[in-house]
């Protein structure tokens, strides 16, 4: 699901992190604890960006949720001038093809199987397991050896596995 717009912006630059900023915005705009910023990145040039905003819920989001985000946060963008020249917002729940990026989202998808890229000294290794849930920055996966826990910080990619 993804909910896009096209703005026209006169801007001028912000100091800091513009994903930062826009991430910052858009949390002040959805202030529900049920809701969260999974990922914001901002890609192209002056004059033709594309804003990228991934919106998650504990319980998923609506169409309806992120056609509000867009609305509410294209307003505030446009208000604070924060991008130069036309922009492209695109808000979208992150899917089950993205990497998982924070504990909140490892927590939504609990009992679902996973696939995770841990980096262990010099090597990565791929292991698959059902998410058996986060606690204090660690990942439990029960895994055919059994129950594996791994810190989120040795994680440098985790995705759903897909049935197919």
């Amino acid at each position: 699901m993804t909910v896009s717009t096209e703005h026209n912006a006169k801007a001028t630059p912000v100091t800091g992190s513009l994903e930062g900023r826009i991430r910052e915005l858009a949390q002040e705009i959805i202030q529900q604890d049920d809701w969260f910023i999974v990922d914001v990145q901002v890609r192209g040039r002056k004059g033709s960006r594309i804003v990228e905003v991934y919106l998650d819920g504990d319980e998923g989001v609506s169409v309806k949720d992120m056609a509000k985000l867009s609305r509410e946060l294209a307003f505030l963008l446009d208000t604070e001038d924060l991008i130069k020249g036309k922009y492209h917002l695109n808000v979208s729940s992150p899917g089950n093809d993205r990497a998982l990026l924070t504990e909140r989202q490892y927590r939504r998808h609990l009992g679902k199987e996973l696939q995770v890229l841990v980096n262990r000294e010099d090597d990565g290794i791929w292991t698959e397991g059902e998410n058996l849930g986060v606690k204090e920055g660690v990942l439990t996966l029960r895994t055919k050896k059994g129950a594996e826990e791994i810190s989120i910080s040795e994680i440098s990619k985790a995705r759903i596995k897909l049935p197919w």
